[in-house]
């Protein structure tokens, strides 16, 4: 393994089009603070690569917009299923061109999991944001609860143009990313206990700091790691820390065990 050097002293640009002129052959790893991108080349071109969620043409192209990252390479030789289409020309030229923006858009929205909210708003001298008719669909459905691939659903547009979308209205300053998500730890509920889902009163306050729980929250929604969910109405009280009691009904209903982690977010 030979250490090449870090994002910031050697551009990743350079880095590729070196490899390509010497017709490299092996694994060039990317390690940065978010995780690490795996990049194979034969005879200078690359065939295959990989970045958390990201594959093919977008991990290269995503490379391209990373500010931290130790390189290294190793030479080898090894069969995999090519993922890579483009020519290491082109992966440059566009990598250049709109790798950083792609960059921000994949740490923005990592997963289709992540949740917006509308925002304060832009400054006054900031650019005017086009709102075209795909962007006040989106802008309609955005609640604060609903996650990308709801919104995906409720407005009936590709998954990619939603991606987009939010990310530019982001930007903007129109929409913020929030997190109503929390994973609890399942306990149950004695058997005269009251139909509710009790959650610690810290969580709620850090519910409330979202714009539309402002007034508090009254019903939760809670979500096994098999997909199963119940909405139940909501008590807070101290001392649960991460725990979630509920009633033994929905424990059951929903094939939980004492101690399982589950999903739980806000809906009412």
């Amino acid at each position: 393994m030979s250490l090449i050097g870090s994002i910031g002293e050697v551009a990743v640009a350079d880095v590729v089009r070196l490899f390509a002129a010497s017709r490299k052959t092996g694994l060039l790893t990317v390690a940065g603070p978010g995780g690490q991108a795996l990049v194979r080349f034969f005879r200078g071109s690359i065939v295959h690569a990989a970045s958390g969620r990201l594959q093919g043409d977008d991990a290269v192209l995503d490379l391209f917009g990373w500010k931290e990252g130790q390189l290294t390479f190793v030479p080898e030789e090894r069969a995999v299923p090519p993922n890579v289409t483009r020519s290491v020309d082109d992966l440059i030229l566009e990598g250049v061109r709109v790798g950083e923006t792609l960059h921000r858009k994949h740490v923005l929205v990592p997963t289709e999991r992540v949740v917006f909210q509308m925002a304060e708003g832009p400054p006054d001298d900031a650019p005017a944001y086009p709102l075209t008719g795909h962007a006040w669909r989106v802008l309609l459905v955005v609640d604060g609860v609903r996650d990308v691939r709801e919104l995906t659903e409720a407005c009936r547009l590709p998954r990619e143009e939603v991606v987009r979308l939010v990310f530019e209205m982001a930007e903007a300053g129109l929409l913020e990313r929030v997190e109503p998500h929390r994973s609890l730890r399942v306990q149950s509920q004695g058997l005269f206990h009251k139909d509710v889902a009790e959650v610690d009163e810290k969580i709620e306050g850090e519910w409330k700091k979202l714009r539309r729980f402002a007034p508090g929250v009254r019903r939760v929604e809670v979500r096994s790691a098999a997909g199963k969910s119940a909405v139940l109405d909501a008590a807070f009280r101290t001392g649960l820390q991460r725990d979630i009691h509920l009633p033994r009904s929905v424990v059951g209903d929903l094939g939980l065990r004492e101690g399982e982690d589950v999903h739980v977010r806000p809906v009412g």
